[in-house]
């Protein structure tokens, strides 16, 4: 049986698995910015999209322990919960401002790959 941390259970490194939980809800989110969907539909589908990589994300850390993992599957679990109260008219804020928490959460997840150049890769 493989060890947890050395890397063979990382759903990161196989290729299916990082398009299943990564790649194919940003390609939808990407597709569905060009259909100009009603603003707060489109914020329902972006919490359901963050929430699909915060698992994907959660699952990993559980499997492998991976430290990116660790930190950005609570950033996508916080991009969806913001998401989530837009659409349901609970958080009142415009398009623009939508906009940019969406921008700071996608950033914040791609620099939670920071630790792993500095320390290591699994925690």
């Amino acid at each position: 049986m493989a060890n947890a941390n050395d890397g063979q259970s990382d759903l990161v490194r196989q290729p299916v698995s990082a398009m299943f939980w990564w790649g194919l809800p940003i390609a939808i989110g990407l597709a569905a910015d060009f259909l100009h969907l009603p603003f707060r539909i489109g914020a329902g589908l972006c919490a359901v999209l963050f929430l699909w990589m915060a698992t994907g994300c959660l699952i990993n850390a559980m499997r492998c322990h991976r430290l990116h993992c660790y930190i950005s599957g609570p950033v996508f679990l916080l991009g969806a919960l913001f998401a989530a109260g837009v659409a349901l008219g609970i958080v009142a804020v415009g398009p623009h401002v939508f906009g940019d928490v969406v921008g700071a959460t996608l950033i914040l997840a791609l620099l939670s790959f920071v630790p792993e150049f500095v320390w290591k890769t699994y925690a």
